[in-house]
């Protein structure tokens, strides 16, 4: 996992934004409250006892995806420092991919080994870095600073909106101008609505020609998973797929485009 903000476009960002109102404090509270959990997961230190997480999200809307995959579902489950379970819809075949420290497997080989090998021949897979290593998580950043991350973003309040019967404040985001230039990233802008403990309900991004909706059904924090969540089952050991560090990445970066 890797983080682009330095601590001099944290600084940046900082000393540009606009002194906040007390509607505004609220509104970046609300910010603060719904990333903290996220990152005190990944963080290298930190006094929250909370090192694992667990989400389930399914895909309301997607350019350019098959209807058929609209409503699909996808189970995350990760803790701190080396471990982490994907099960989804991979290549177009429900799929689990999981790293447990040093070892990572897939299932089912049967179904991915083919389809991988086919996006590699086709050109459709990232390029191979045989330096990759397994690295643990972590951000470069303090546990003191991760406070001061929603000062990255412009947000708007646009009000409270109904899902599932739960009363969501709706937030827009964008990055600060300042960022974007740093970053030379394109623009683009989040939704988010946020659930009355903070844990967020959906979430939208776009940008020129492309978005993503998602809906988040459940988001748990803990301070550990239990040893199982990294196991295959009986009946999925007789069908794995191991993956060294260059493989892991390769697919990783793959899943992310």
């Amino acid at each position: 996992m890797k983080f682009a903000l330095t601590p001099l476009l944290l600084a940046t960002a900082l000393l540009t934004a606009p002194l906040a109102t007390a509607e505004e404090e609220n509104r970046y509270d609300i910010l603060s409250k719904m990333l903290l959990p996220f990152l005190n997961v990944v963080v290298k230190t930190t006094t929250n006892p909370n090192r694992a997480m667990q989400l389930t999200a399914s895909l309301e809307q997607m350019t350019n995806v098959p209807p058929a995959f609209i409503g699909s579902k996808a189970e995350l489950a990760l803790q701190y420092p080396d471990k982490v379970r994907l099960h989804g819809p991979i290549f177009g075949e429900d799929a689990i991919v999981c790293r447990h420290g040093q070892e990572v497997w897939a299932y089912p080989a049967s179904k991915l080994r083919p389809l991988l090998e086919a996006a590699a021949k086709a050109k459709k897979l990232p390029k191979l870095d045989p330096k990759a290593q397994f690295e643990p998580f972590g951000l470069p950043i303090p546990e003191k600073q991760l406070v001061f991350l929603p000062a990255l973003f412009q947000i708007k309040d646009v009000g409270t909106e109904s899902l599932g019967g739960e009363p969501c404040r709706v937030l827009d985001l964008f990055l600060m101008p300042e960022l974007v230039k740093s970053l030379k990233t394109s623009n683009w802008a989040a939704r988010v609505w946020a659930r009355p403990d903070n844990r967020p309900a959906r979430l939208s991004v776009a940008k020129p020609g492309w978005n993503v909706v998602v809906r988040f059904q459940q988001v748990d924090f803990s301070p550990t998973l239990p040893d199982s969540t990294w196991q295959p089952t009986p009946e999925q050991a007789g069908d794995l797929l191991t993956l060294d560090a260059p493989h892991y990445q390769q697919l990783l970066e793959a899943l992310v485009q």
